[in-house]
């Protein structure tokens, strides 16, 4: 037997789901970079010339910026993201985040509201 017939999954499931909450409860990761990418993904939108393949490079960015974060207040001295968050798990986070972020822009959720506000 071959030692990749073990291995059945490269992608740390947790790992990706611990880092996706990290992002969407840091209020410094949100104002810094999920908003603005949020906003940049709707201009282009409506443009017309929305990519979905280089709309997960833009998302990319955020969850590299919150895996260093993330192994900064979290990690040991030994650790780094490399370890703790390979290359593999940082990318499925990005593709969902831009496959779940996409699908929000197309519903509308970062529309702004109309009316009057007091």
């Amino acid at each position: 037997m071959k030692a990749n017939e073990f291995i059945t999954e490269t992608i740390d499931t947790e790992a990706s789901r611990e880092l996706d909450l990290y992002i969407m409860n840091s209020e410094e990761l949100y104002r810094r970079r999920f908003m603005p990418i949020i906003l940049n993904l709707k201009r282009k939108m409506a443009k017309g010339i929305y990519d979905h393949e280089k709309a997960v490079k833009l998302w990319m960015y955020l969850v590299d910026d919150a895996a260093k974060e993330y192994v900064k207040e979290f990690g040991g001295q030994s650790e780094d993201v490399k370890d703790m968050f390979p290359k593999e798990t940082r990318e499925k986070v990005a593709q969902d985040l831009a496959d779940r972020e996409k699908e929000n822009l197309e519903q509308g959720e970062y529309d702004a509201i109309k009316g009057t506000v007091s």
